[in-house]
């Protein structure tokens, strides 16, 4: 009798550890793609304060999303910087890195990704470089962003559609390198704000 309070106390302290290991890891949330066709926008944050993932792994699954050595990375992919930041930077691994090592407790915040459809009737490199301009224009002036190319076509795959994940850290980066976390670009106003830019990139350059 006496060895049934141990039991429970052991399982309700199993329950607790697993709880606070999924909350480790990026927490998302996509606002409806309706808005505009071939446009989706996706926060990411952390629920938790200690042991998180960091987005270091969850990029390089990006630029790597297969296992086959020949067709398993993406098409392309780049990083953007503000004119000012370290050309160190420019290294994808050392950016994620850093941005993993030095991003405080109390900051939630992690990055956002707009996915963005390339243009059917364009070969993909000059869709993807006008997709290119607008993330420079809109984000690269104030924060890193990751550019990662899926040309489904280039493998012989069908049913996904080549487009362009623009992935772009939540923290401002310039001459002293990482800055704080930008809140508003992981809100409802930063999605409208890049929304809105889209748009009006998209009509002017009758993509």
């Amino acid at each position: 009798m006496a060895q049934k309070p141990i039991k429970r106390r052991a399982k309700k302290a199993t329950a607790v550890k697993t709880i606070e290991q999924n909350s480790a890891e990026l927490k998302q949330f996509s606002h409806p793609d309706e808005a505009h066709p071939g446009f989706s926008f996706t926060r990411y944050w952390y629920s938790s304060t200690f042991d998180r993932s960091g987005i270091s792994a969850w990029v390089r699954k990006k630029l790597e999303p297969r296992d086959d050595p020949r067709f398993g990375s993406a098409a392309k992919f780049e990083v953007l910087l503000p004119p000012t930041a370290p050309s160190d930077f420019l290294d994808v691994d050392h950016l994620t890195g850093r941005y993993d090592q030095t991003l405080p407790d109390f900051q939630h915040h992690a990055m956002i990704q707009v996915k963005l459809g390339m243009v059917h009737s364009k070969p993909w490199h000059a869709s993807y470089e006008s997709i290119r301009a607008y993330a420079k224009a809109h984000f690269a002036s104030q924060f890193p962003v990751i550019l990662v190319a899926h040309v489904p076509g280039s493998a012989a795959l069908e049913g996904f559609g080549n487009h362009v994940h623009c992935i772009v850290l939540a923290r401002k980066i310039g001459p002293d390198g990482l800055a704080g976390v930008c809140k508003k670009l992981c809100s409802d106003n930063g999605y409208r704000s890049a929304l809105a830019a889209w748009r009006k990139f998209f009509a002017e350059e009758a993509l």
